[in-house]
Parts: structure tokens; C-alpha cells; sequence
């Protein structure tokens, strides 16, 4: 069955993931202590809460577009992409930690501690290697 993505919201999000990115290492947070600076903290802070959506907004695009259904919550995003063989077992697990992340800033913003943020900066791997994944994917079936 074909797969038919939608190319230009699929752009605009991979566009928006990869200026994020640039904007995270533009801080140069190389150590907790880069995190003491107020403007460093809340920015780095912002950059991941909008980066984690889009790349959310990115899986549930994939999703669509394979018709695996619709999520019901951020984590359902990931089963569906590895129930279809998109992702693996591990970057699934991986990639559900981050939906903890996402509504910690999210919900819990007065609560983040620079060593949380200090910890997902450090795991901004994962998240490049799924949208990797992802962009691969699409590339393959377009």
C-alpha cells in the first residue's frame, strides 16, 4: 500500500527540528555550570520544550501517513512507530523518556533543575538519530 506523506508539513518540521538544534548549540552549554546563567537556563529550557513537540509533531506525521492510526498520547507515538518497524524496541523506550521531559517543561516548568536540563541536553543523540530514523523513512517511501 502506498504511503503518501505530507511533504511541505513534513519539511517545515524537519526545517523547524533543525534550526532548533542549531539554537541548542549556539548556547555552548558544555557543562552544568553554563546553566547558572539565567538567559542560558530558560533558553535552553525553551529551545527543548519546542524542539520535543516538533519532533513529536514529526512521528505523528509518519504515523498518519502509514495509517497506524492516530495517537492518543505522546508515547502512543513511539508503540505505533515500532509496531510498524520505523523504529526500533530501543529507541522507542528511548524516545518515551522524553515524553517525560516534554511535560516536566511543560507542566512542571518552575520545578526543572539545571541538572535535568543539563541531562537532556546530553541526550540529544537519541533524538537526532530518530529523526534520522524518520527522515530516512520517508525519503525511502516518497
Amino acid at each position: 500500500m502506498p504511503v503518501h506523506y505530507d511533504i511541505i508539513r513534513i519539511g517545515s518540521i524537519l526545517k523547524d527540528i533543525s534550526r532548533f538544534f542549531s539554537d541548542l548549540e549556539y548556547l555552548k552549554i558544555q557543562e552544568i555550570s553554563d546553566l547558572s546563567d539565567q538567559r542560558n537556563f530558560y533558553a535552553a529550557s525553551m529551545i527543548l520544550f519546542a524542539l520535543l513537540n516538533r519532533v513529536f509533531d514529526l512521528g505523528s506525521e509518519v504515523i498518519i501517513a502509514h495509517n497506524s492510526g492516530i495517537p492518543t498520547t505522546y508515547k502512543e507515538i513511539f508503540t505505533l512507530l515500532e509496531q510498524e518497524g520505523i523504529i526500533t524496541y530501543t529507541l522507542a523506550q528511548s524516545m518515551k523518556h522524553f515524553v517525560t521531559y516534554r511535560n516536566l517543561l511543560s507542566h512542571e516548568y518552575q520545578g526543572i533543575t539545571p541538572d535535568q536540563l543539563f541531562t537532556m541536553i546530553g541526550e540529544m543523540e537519541t533524538i537526532k538519530s530518530f529523526v534520522e530514523c524518520l527522515r530516512s523513512t520517508v525519503d525511502r517511501n516518497a
